[in-house]
């Protein structure tokens, strides 16, 4: 009997220890998960990546400004005493921050006196590689080496910024490279692994952070430094990159005054996140979030595709360059701009889509892409238009008649050039160089050629082969229709400074 007692007793003691283990176990195991979850906080992402520039306890009138050379009123030397020299400037090479408006508007201008802009369209890798394709071809004429500013919009802002950061690796070997790689693969893959999967739905991380992370690593990354606004060179253009605010459906521009507003750094901003904001299609993409610092309240900026507001990015060059001649005006200085503005627009957008054609029936995600796809290309097809025909009227003078206007809407969409005077005078040049314009080139069978490139899509990847008629493409327009005139241009330029 009492040999039982003691069995049972021992048996109990052992039943009681293996409960106290397992709960020591389950225990551990919530720590741990606990503490894994507390890591995947801190490791996988936040709502927005943009630091202050001032302390908010700075009285108003004594914070500093931005100065990054992405400036729409550009209070920097000019940029033809730099060139050639990289090593002759720095970014900080500006005039004092301290410096009134007058003396601003007093510093920037050009040595030419021409105000030459380059505007890029959206379109995934489809404009990102047509407009690298343009960009090379510019530069075979000389005309890329006259760019002031770069102004784009979604796919077009790889290129853009790219060239605008790099010397040695602009060349068409590694741009090549670099404008076909796999972006929307990168972003799928990695929504799919399960932390992505946990802290998406857990944490602020979300797919335009996952798009972020492909371009920093692919494109926007060098000796394992993550560029920054403050990587702009000094040597190439003023880089303009466009998004929309989602609260207001204006422009947003990744630039000195913007980032002013907001009391934020934009020297320490990563160039990987201002081109995710400028490509976040609505639905597919995420919203890209800016804290606004001005406030000790909690205050944000939400920035999608810059398409939404004006897909070919034209706008803020047009803006700039009228907000300078006015500036100027205004404080009885010099005309910056005499000899007046050069636009050069890079449209990647195209009439339909082949692919679809060619197919008896689409799967569900096909065509949920394509309706999307099919969506947004025609109201940005519509609104690109819209806004190209605005420059011409927004530069159209106060005598001219409506017959003029017309006249000078048609030869822009017959002949992709225009050349006219402005309200105030000055000379007005715009080059439109589009995917579109290639059915009206006849040396060549264009037919099954301009078939694949119209099935090339908006997509954040792309195929070797399509990119590589893109790249004939660029070269085709620029032969047979822009070359010649923009060589003229470029003679007359030259000229003028010289004498």
């Amino acid at each position: 009997m009492q040999t039982s007692n003691i069995q049972r007793a021992t048996s109990n003691v052992e039943i009681t220890e293996r409960k106290h283990i397992e709960v020591k176990r389950w225990t551990f195991g919530v720590r741990r998960s606990h503490l894994f979850l507390f890591l995947l906080l801190l490791i996988s992402g936040c709502s927005y990546v943009n630091v202050p520039l001032n302390d908010d306890k700075i009285v108003l009138e004594k914070r500093i400004k931005n100065h990054t050379l992405s400036e729409t009123f550009a209070e920097l030397r000019p940029l033809d005493s730099r060139r050639g020299n990289p090593a002759a400037a720095t970014q900080r090479d500006i005039y004092p921050a301290t410096s009134p408006a007058v003396a601003q508007a007093a510093s920037f201008h050009d040595k030419d006196g021409y105000f030459v802009g380059l505007a890029i369209s959206g379109g995934g890798l489809r404009s990102a590689n047509f407009a690298a394709a343009c960009m090379f071809q510019l530069e075979r004429v000389g005309m890329l080496q006259k760019v002031d500013y770069i102004s784009s919009v979604s796919g077009g802002s790889l290129p853009a910024a790219y060239y605008c950061l790099n010397h040695e690796h602009w060349n068409p070997k590694e741009v090549e490279q670099r404008m076909t790689h796999s972006f929307a693969t990168d972003m799928l893959i990695q929504t799919l692994l399960p932390w992505n999967l946990f802290a998406m739905g857990f944490t602020d991380l979300d797919r335009s952070d996952l798009l972020a992370k492909t371009l920093r690593e692919n494109l926007f990354t060098e000796n394992g430094h993550e560029q920054t606004f403050a990587d702009l060179l000094p040597d190439r253009p003023r880089l303009l990159i466009n998004a929309t605010d989602l609260q207001s459906g204006r422009r947003f521009v990744f630039c000195n005054q913007s980032f002013d507003e907001i009391n934020s750094d934009l020297a320490r901003y990563p160039i990987a996140y201002a081109v995710a904001a400028s490509s976040s299609v609505p639905v597919l993409l995420h919203q890209v979030t800016l804290r606004d610092f001005t406030t000790d309240f909690k205050q944000y900026r939400h920035l999608i595709d810059g398409g939404v507001s004006d897909n070919l990015g034209v706008e803020t060059l047009v803006e700039t360059f009228r907000a300078q001649v006015e500036t100027a005006r205004e404080h009885g200085l010099p005309d910056p701009y005499p000899h007046g503005a050069i636009f050069i627009v890079l449209d990647a957008h195209v009439e339909y889509d082949q692919n679809i054609s060619s197919k008896s029936d689409t799967g569900f995600f096909e065509s949920l892409a394509s309706a999307a796809g099919l969506t947004s290309a025609s109201l940005l097809n519509r609104a690109s238009q819209e806004t190209l025909d605005d420059v011409v009227l927004k530069n159209a003078p106060d005598t001219a008649t409506a017959k003029e206007i017309r006249e000078a809407l048609n030869k822009l969409h017959r002949e992709g050039f225009v050349d006219l005077k402005n309200i105030g005078g000055h000379r007005i040049r715009v080059a439109h160089i589009a995917l579109t314009q290639l059915q009206d080139l006849t040396e060549v069978p264009f037919h099954s050629f301009q078939d694949s490139v119209n099935s090339t899509s908006t997509y954040f990847n792309i195929d070797v082969r399509r990119a590589a008629l893109l790249y004939t493409a660029a070269d085709l327009l620029m032969r047979d229709r822009f070359e010649a005139r923009l060589r003229e241009v470029l003679e007359e330029m030259n000229g003028d400074v010289q004498r």
